[in-house]
């Protein structure tokens, strides 16, 4: 799979699995407000949080795959834009895979 693609992919990915935890109570107010949205960095410390067992701090493809995802929305709207430095793929689908397991086994 092309890098842009599976970058873009992974980061929707993690996205719901962060949200998809954080709303398992029924209660998805905190996931919508804007500063969190689309925010991998914000969701990411939310559900450190609240007890999912990732450390306190994201890891560098995460922290990466947030500054593409959120605001101004590199990914997905690349006007102006003429390169992107992207997470190491390797990495990165790993760790989202690793996490989804998690999630699943949690909820």
């Amino acid at each position: 799979l092309p890098a842009l693609p599976l970058t873009m992919l992974c980061a929707h990915a993690l996205e719901c699995v962060f949200k998809a935890f954080l709303s398992r109570s029924g209660d998805d107010s905190r996931v919508l407000k804007p500063e969190v949205r689309h925010n991998l960095t914000a969701l990411w410390t939310l559900a450190h949080g609240d007890g999912l067992g990732v450390t306190a701090e994201p890891p560098q493809w995460a922290a990466s795959l947030s500054d593409l995802h959120a605001a101004p929305y590199y990914l997905r709207y690349s006007t102006g834009v003429h390169g992107l430095a992207l997470p190491n793929q390797s990495e990165m689908a790993a760790g989202v895979s690793a996490l989804l397991e998690q999630v699943r086994a949690s909820l």
